[in-house]
């Protein structure tokens, strides 16, 4: 195993290997950076790591980073200590350099060998195939060509192999510091005796080196934007070296004298310097910007490796952890001690600001000072302001607890408070339509201040009493008055009117009055509101923490409303506002400019007031409880990148799972976790992630909390899960990351299981719908049997007893009949009777013949009907003529047998009574219904016996009636002197099998 070459000293050997490629062809310029620096750090407790050797970042935007433990990732928001490279092994832990190069990741490591790692491939360059000796460095060149230096000197990659380049290129054997490449393609390599420089041959990676710089002992060096090199020798100090000019000189530290433990530059022309205790940032001059001390919150005084990355953060490693420096968006006022701890801003004339502070105790007077756009600084005779006001004209007034001043074209004014109100604080002041000053003085209500007279109340005693904590004048010169506990007054002319929550009054205290363009706005510490002219309409922030604490109220020309409350600024943008006064919810989404962008301290809630001003040259300026600060709408820094968001685990209940093309998990699953990211590194705070999981999810889900979406009681099948994220300024990425998988089925969740469950249900329902059938059958079996036998029975009796009786009553009449004499009148009257009991007889035989007849059997009524009719016919001699219409369907049994009862009797009492010469029968499968027709051509049925429903003691036709009636039907008897119908209707929900309702 080969070693890597000897170590040089610490802080040297961090300072050697900060040097790296820079290649920033293309990049936009990034400006230069001011004193408002936010600093974050992360330590091994964070997850970091530390002894970091070298920092890249790959196309998806990820660090990654190069450590004594291994090799870590990072998306902003987590470290990753890392064992592969999209899915393939490291060969140690121990790694030394990493590089991003396109869609690949070079890696070094320390004890020799270097691997390229790739989505789906891997090549390890081992034995003769890599440098002899620990690669410190990679980076490519403009030709294409790949480069690395070690131990041993400069190599380049060809084929598959790395050559050294050496003495025969005109370099010298040994370990250069490092190299740069400049705008024109060419190589600069350090080393330990001068700076080399090779321009691009007429072969690829053919170079020959020249030296251009002879320096012995140089010690490391680094490319400035500006084309010019920083070197370090043995010699104390920098030296500045031109590669076009070749010249040199030294480049002079403004920084106190502090040690040059380290020192590497920066994307912004930024000079940074180890000292021990802070890390200095210098600007191209050498003079001192910031310092970030350990004290303060850096990691180490002492950083060993740098890298800008695409979004303008600049990272530093130490042996500690990981540091981040970025501009903050936001811009402080350096000011002097004892400016505590109340803050006022006031604008002046030309963009100029006016910054006092008050000490509420009155124990001490600090000196306001004018501070012009060119950041020079002039005192002012002003002391411990509480109020401050501007008015329409540009005069500027200040109060406290003892004066009132007015600036005026330059030249200010005093006033001593009258005996009376001395003591108090001045807390608000307005300019009237009249241009007399309105000043509320604590403790004593309302003054009017006029050519150095004051006026309690203006002689109004409403308005003498309370204490306004805001006061404006709104366009209609009109005076507001916000006073504590919702309640706000407005004096218009002469008249004085009061509203309050009857109004729909809820921020509270009101702490701020400021009249917009066509709206006065109204701020409290328990929200925001606008007046309409009759009634105050709340306006919320929507989804955010809510307006809260406004003590500072700005509406620019382009009618961007600026808020300051203890959340700090807050931006709403025009055409939210008007969304949002048009809507009936009057909500408004809000841009935050807190902490994250260097926001201190809290505004304040109750003086000085206001807490956010306006300057003339459009800037923004804010007080708190610890700094003044300034904002520019117009030149807001945005970051335009969009993040690459991607899905890093698939977990279930049995495992996790790499997001990978044709991901299969196993039956039951019905827990899923999606872990995601997105690669945003200057504020991962305020990445929003939405995502949906196709096949579940009918619309995108916002994600709050962890980066993770979860999933239950999911089905077996395909899904497609997306995310999207957005960075700080909503700027989405460009497409979503996608995970598709399957859940595969078991087998009672499969399609075959499903069917075979439903045809067993079927089958189960067909064998129900059988076996209730023949229950049926039965049933009627059953019934039907035990009607026969009562049929039989009655039968029975009637032959056994009533016919029986009746025939020997005929007996013995005939008998009694043969004693009288043939002329004997009585003998006739006899005859008679005996005739009409013949035909008793005759109809109880006929009855108990029908009795003893069997019903139709089942199916069978239209030939049974046929063989009735045609049996009477042939006995009787009349035509007789059977019809069938429509499908014969199945009847229900009893109906089936009613049918043919009455049908029988229909046909009999045609035959035997109405004297036709033809009868026709119809047995109609209608669909509606179950019809049956009995015609004939005879002499039809007297009217009365159809008025009186049949023949005195005959039962035929009301029996057929009855049994219409108890199959559901109805019996119609349509007589003339030409013939008779008898008619039967059934329902088709009674008469058809299957059809009769239970």
């Amino acid at each position: 195993m080969r070693l890597p070459c000897a170590r040089l000293p610490h802080c040297l050997l961090f300072a050697i290997l900060a040097l790296a490629l820079c290649v920033r062809a293309g990049a936009a310029p990034l400006p230069p950076w001011t004193g408002d620096l936010q600093h974050t750090s992360w330590t091994r407790e964070d997850g970091a790591p530390s002894a970091v050797y070298s920092i890249t970042q790959d196309a998806a935007g990820m660090l990654w980073f190069a450590a004594t433990d291994g090799l870590y990732s990072f998306d902003g928001a987590r470290f990753v200590r890392n064992d592969e490279v999209f899915g393939h092994k490291l060969r140690s832990p121990l790694t030394m350099a990493v590089a991003a190069d396109g869609d690949a990741i070079w890696v070094s490591y320390q004890f020799g060998d270097i691997s390229r790692f790739e989505r789906g491939a891997v090549h390890h360059y081992v034995g003769k195939d890599s440098p002899p000796t620990t690669v410190f460095r990679f980076g490519r060149t403009p030709d294409g060509v790949m480069w690395a230096s070690s131990g041993t000197g400069m190599h380049r990659l060809e084929g598959k192999r790395w050559l050294e380049v050496g003495p025969s290129a005109g370099l010298p054997y040994g370990r250069p510091h490092g190299f740069s490449a400049l705008a024109d393609g060419s190589l600069l390599v350090y080393c330990a005796d001068g700076i080399y420089r090779g321009a691009p041959g007429s072969a690829a990676g053919e170079r020959r080196f020249i030296k251009v710089l002879d320096q012995p002992q140089l010690g490391s060096g680094y490319l400035r934007p500006d084309g010019k090199i920083v070197i370090k020798t043995r010699a104390p100090g920098l030296r500045l070296f031109d590669p076009a000019s070749g010249a040199t000189a030294p480049l002079i530290l403004h920084n106190g004298g502090a040690p040059l433990l380290g020192y590497e530059g920066d994307a912004r022309g930024g000079l940074w310097v180890s000292t021990g205790d802070a890390v200095q940032l210098l600007d191209g001059k050498g003079k001192l910007v910031r310092q970030l001390s350990t004290a303060a919150g850096f990691t180490d005084g002492i950083f060993n490796a740098t890298f800008d990355d695409r979004e303008g953060n600049l990272w530093f490693t130490t042996a500690n952890g990981v540091d981040r420096v970025r501009q903050a968006r936001l811009s402080t006022v350096a000011l002097p001690p004892g400016f505590v701890p109340a803050l006022s801003v006031a604008p002046g004339d030309a963009g100029a600001v006016w910054i006092g502070n008050t000490d509420r105790t009155g124990a001490f007077d600090f000196a306001s000072f004018v501070l012009a756009p060119d950041g020079s600084r002039r005192a002012t005779e002003v002391m411990d302001v509480s109020a401050s006001h501007r008015a329409p004209d540009g005069t500027l007034w200040f109060g406290n607890n003892a004066s009132l001043w007015r600036v005026r074209d330059g030249a200010i004014r005093r006033w001593a408070l009258p005996p009376q109100l001395t003591g108090r604080n001045v807390q608000a002041m307005t300019t009237g339509a009249d241009g007399a000053l309105w000043v509320s003085v604590i403790g004593h209500g309302v003054h009017t201040f006029r050519d150095g007279a004051w006026r309690k109340g203006d002689g109004r005693a409403a308005l003498a009493g309370p204490t306004a904590v805001t006061l404006a004048t709104d366009r209609q010169g009109r005076i507001w008055f916000g006073y504590t506990d919702n309640h706000i007054a407005i004096l218009d002319g002469d008249a004085l009117r009061h509203y309050g929550p009857r109004q729909g009054l809820a921020v509270g205290n009101a702490l701020a009055i400021v009249p917009g363009s066509a709206r006065v706005w109204i701020g409290g510490d328990r929200g925001l509101a606008w007046f309409d002219g009759e009634r105050f309409v709340t306006l919320d922030e929507r989804g955010g923490r809510g307006f809260r604490g406004v003590s500072g109220i700005v509406e620019r020309a382009d009618g961007e409303l600026w808020l300051h409350d203890t959340g700090g600024l807050a931006r709403v943008t025009a055409a939210d506002l008007t969304r949002a006064l048009d809507a009936s919810d009057a909500t408004v989404a809000a841009e935050r400019f807190d902490h994250l962008d260097g926001h201190r301290g809290m505004p304040a809630q109750m003086q000085p007031l206001p807490s956010l001003v306006q300057a003339d040259d459009g800037r923004l300026w804010f007080a708190t409880s610890s700094i003044v600060g300034h904002v520019d709408p117009a030149r807001i820094a945005r970051n335009p990148r969009a993040p690459t968001v991607m899905v890093t685990a698939i977990r279930t209940d049995q495992g996790s799972h790499a997001p990978a093309p044709g991901l299969v998990l196993p039956a039951r699953t019905t827990r899923l976790e999606i872990d995601f990211t997105a690669t945003a590194l200057s504020m991962p705070e305020r990445v929003r992630f939405r995502y949906r999981l196709a096949g579940q999810d009918a619309d995108w889900r916002e994600a709050s909390g962890p980066r993770q979406a979860v999933y239950t009681n999911l089905a077996p099948g395909d899904y497609l899960f997306e995310v999207s994220a957005a960075n700080e300024d909503g700027v989405w990425s460009r497409q979503p990351a996608q995970a598709a998988l399957r859940i595969e089925a078991a087998w009672p969740q499969t399609l075959w299981f499903r069917l075979a469950c439903a045809i067993l249900l079927l089958g189960t329902a067909w064998l129900l719908h059988r076996w209730r059938l023949a229950r049926l059958a039965a049933r009627l079996r059953e019934k039907m049997l035990v009607r026969t036998r009562e049929r039989e029975r009655i039968a029975r009796t009637l032959h056994d007893t009533f016919l029986q009786s009746v025939q020997a009553l005929v007996l013995r009449m005939h008998v009694l009949m043969g004693r009288l004499p043939a002329d004997s009148g009585m003998r006739a009257e006899v005859e008679d009777v005996l005739t009409r009991a013949e035909d008793v007889i005759e109809e109880g035989r006929q009855q108990v013949r029908q009795l003893r007849v069997p019903g139709v059997r089942h199916g069978c009524l239209p030939q049974a009907l046929e063989d009735a009719g045609g049996a009477l016919a042939a006995s009787s001699g009349t035509a007789f003529v059977p019809e069938v219409a429509g499908n014969v369907r199945e009847l229900d049994p009893e109906v089936e047998d009613e049918m043919f009862t009455i049908g029988r009797e229909a046909l009999s009492n045609a035959f035997r009574h109405a004297g036709a010469t033809r009868i026709r029968l119809t047995l109609d499968y209608h669909a509606d219904s179950l019809r049956l027709a009995v015609s004939d051509d005879g002499q039809g049925i007297p009217p009365d016996i159809l008025a009186r429903g049949g023949r005195e003691g005959h039962w035929g036709l009301p029996g057929m009636r009855e049994r219409a009636r108890l199959a559901g039907g109805v019996l119609n008897i349509d007589s003339t002197p030409a013939g008779t119908v008898v008619s039967v209707r059934i329902p088709v929900t009674t008469a058809y099998q299957g059809m009769r309702r239970a």
